[in-house]
């Protein structure tokens, strides 16, 4: 295979799941008509857990000590970030605190991979950090949205649930099968991916449905909204980084930096507002665009020990 030709597929690995997450959300803003399918998000979303959890191992030997420490500080980056902010502005503040909430991201484990890093440990975190907030979220959102909201914790509580832990419950059930049957279920993993672009049109659609129809958002803030995201997007790799030292750099960093947005997202469409969802909406951007880099310079970096140079021939 020619230089050209690894060059290219090294770019469509790198950049094109992001080119294509960037034209869903687009297509999604430009057609908001398609907001009358986005019931089917929920279930979109199970079904994507649902292929996660088939992979990650559940025995406790299979847990970093170190993992308890980043789901520590994912709850706490929600919760300051909202303290923070929810004098000023409590709509901002409920952006930050369902942006920096969301778990650690089911996909987290195969960009670690592609960077040769400890994939152990990051499938820990989403495990131990989807789990954890799962549970969390139910007493939270009513406390943070007030009587803006008037939600009760059992109404989160039930819908996540079904959410989170039917799929995590079938997916457990699935390793007692026979090998036949377990290989068959584990192709349908190829469509995760896919799925995920469905449901990303689908939540982009909803949001700007709610945004030209039933709220007169200005400009100025969906930039707060955007430049606030990416605030908590680089607070969020930073943290990772310095909670994992010079052993999990990296994994850590990922664990805690990429997140299952998918999940907050569609709490915010139930529960809250689009407007909310727009937070971790545009973080789907900033954590892929930080993931094609990695990506990149990891390429870039392995690139000179393929080289041979004529001499050596």
């Amino acid at each position: 295979m020619s230089d050209s030709s690894i060059n290219l597929k090294v770019l469509i690995n790198t950049y094109g799941k992001v080119l294509g997450l960037l034209l869903m959300m687009v297509l999604g803003m430009l057609l908001p008509q398609f907001h009358r399918l986005s019931f089917l998000i929920q279930y979109l979303l199970m079904v994507m857990l649902f292929f996660a959890f088939l992979d990650i191992d559940v025995r406790p030997s299979a847990f970093e000590k170190s993992v308890v420490w980043v789901l520590l500080t994912n709850v706490a980056v929600a919760f300051l970030g909202y303290a923070v902010l929810v004098p000023f502005n409590p709509e901002l503040a409920l952006v930050a605190f369902v942006t920096g909430i969301a778990p650690t991201a089911i996909a987290s484990p195969v960009i670690i991979g592609f960077i040769e890093g400890r994939v152990e440990y990051v499938a820990s975190s989403v495990l131990v950090t989807n789990v954890a907030v799962a549970l969390i979220i139910p007493f939270a959102i009513p406390f943070v949205a007030g009587t803006a909201v008037p939600i009760s914790t059992w109404e989160v509580l039930s819908a996540v649930l079904v959410v989170m832990f039917v799929p995590l419950l079938l997916a457990r059930l699935v390793v007692h099968l026979p090998g036949n049957a377990q290989t068959v279920i584990r192709k349908g993993k190829s469509f995760s991916f896919p799925l995920w672009l469905v449901n990303l049109f689908l939540m982009s659609a909803k949001a700007a449905d709610f945004i030209r129809n039933e709220i007169s958002a200005p400009v100025t803030t969906l930039i707060q909204i955007a430049l606030l995201s990416l605030l908590i997007c680089v607070v969020n790799f930073a943290l990772g980084a310095l909670l994992g030292g010079s052993h999990y750099r990296q994994e850590a960093s990922q664990a805690l930096g990429q997140k299952n947005n998918s999940f907050v997202i569609w709490l915010a469409l139930t529960f809250l507002s689009p407007l909310i969802a727009m937070g971790p909406t545009f973080y789907i951007l900033y954590h892929n665009l930080y993931n094609s880099f990695q990506i990149y310079q990891f390429e870039r970096r392995r690139k000179p020990a393929k080289i041979v140079s004529p001499a050596d021939q």
